[in-house]
């Protein structure tokens, strides 16, 4: 089988495509045939070598895929010959033609979902996290997410939308704010130009934001606190600008009279909740069989081009998600 694998780690250069044997799925596995592989940042972190969650190298990359089930291992009676699923699993090995994964990570889909639609399901499944998981609230928030052009943004617009909360977009560029806006945001900020805390205070009439998405967080984090409302949470999910340069605490409390919350969120919170994460995934994926959700895939690319799907993710180009094609 074709599958794309790295045996050192680097830059987009270090992804090659090779052939390997056909795995089989041994007890409690379950052998999925490939129809689409999406990409994203967990994947960047595993080819640059700064994933938590590393597996031994070499290792074939990439955590998401759907298909159809191909076979069936000892033990296994929940799946069919054929019968389309989602497979979303952190440590990589997925971006392959073939791939053999226990069931607990394993999601059964309806025939009417298109799998390169479902691909994109596991970011869905992180906005859910970040929306209605992380810092529970009402449908009536106000929203700030950075990033909104990328996978995970994109999918936080479009379920915000579908939830009926206001949604306030971050990206870098104007191209990229009308296309958040295309998708159901709100307002945008294009904070290549814009001050982003100031433009929030004018947005929301010097209330503030509710919930802030923050994948960036980078030196200036701390400036990012005064723009939340009363009793509003900033939640990370990823820290792709670096660190704060200023003490995080010190900050929340100079602004204690909104007593401003700071969470970090990773889908490895459910790694042993496997029936937490089953639920979510479920949820969202009923959203998608009604219709409600309407990912945005930024390109199709051929397995072979996954250097290429690489180069767009580390140039921060991406309007949507990128699928590759076995």
């Amino acid at each position: 089988m074709k599958a794309i694998q790295f045996c050192k780690t680097g830059g987009p250069e270090v992804l090659r495509l090779v052939d390997l044997p056909n795995p089989e799925p041994g007890p409690g596995e379950v052998l999925v045939q490939a129809a689409a592989l999406g990409v994203g940042k967990p994947d960047v972190l595993l080819r640059t070598g700064v994933y938590k969650w590393m597996p031994a190298l070499p290792a074939v990359i990439g955590n998401e895929v759907t298909g159809y089930v191909a076979a069936i291992g000892p033990g296994v009676s929940d799946f069919n010959v054929g019968q389309p699923v989602l497979v979303f699993g952190t440590g990589g090995g997925r971006h392959a033609e073939f791939t053999v994964a226990s069931t607990d990570i394993i999601t059964a889909l309806p025939t009417n979902v298109d799998l390169d639609d479902a691909v994109c399901i596991p970011n869905y499944a992180i906005a859910w996290c970040l929306l209605k998981e992380v810092a529970p609230g009402g449908g009536d928030r106000i929203v700030y997410i950075n990033g909104a052009a990328g996978g995970v943004g994109s999918a936080v617009v479009d379920l915000a939308r579908d939830l009926g909360m206001t949604t306030i977009a971050g990206a870098s560029s104007r191209e990229k704010c009308a296309f958040t806006a295309e998708r159901g945001a709100d307002y945008t900020i294009d904070y290549s130009r814009e001050n982003v805390p100031q433009r929030i205070l004018e947005i929301t009439n010097g209330r503030g934001v509710d919930l802030a998405l923050d994948q960036l967080i980078g030196p200036r984090f701390t400036d990012t606190i005064p723009m939340l409302a009363p009793l509003g949470t900033i939640v990370s999910f990823n820290a792709l600008a670096g660190l704060p340069k200023d003490e995080t605490f010190s900050a929340m409390r100079a602004n204690l009279g909104k007593s401003p919350g700071i969470r970090c969120f990773s889908w490895h919170s459910f790694d042993k909740a496997p029936e937490e994460r089953a639920r979510i995934l479920r949820t969202v994926l009923d959203r998608f069989a009604s219709g409600n959700l309407k990912p945005a895939i930024h390109a199709r690319m051929p397995i072979f081009e996954a250097r290429k799907a690489h180069e767009a993710l580390d140039a921060r180009s991406l309007q949507g998600k990128i699928v590759l094609k076995p």
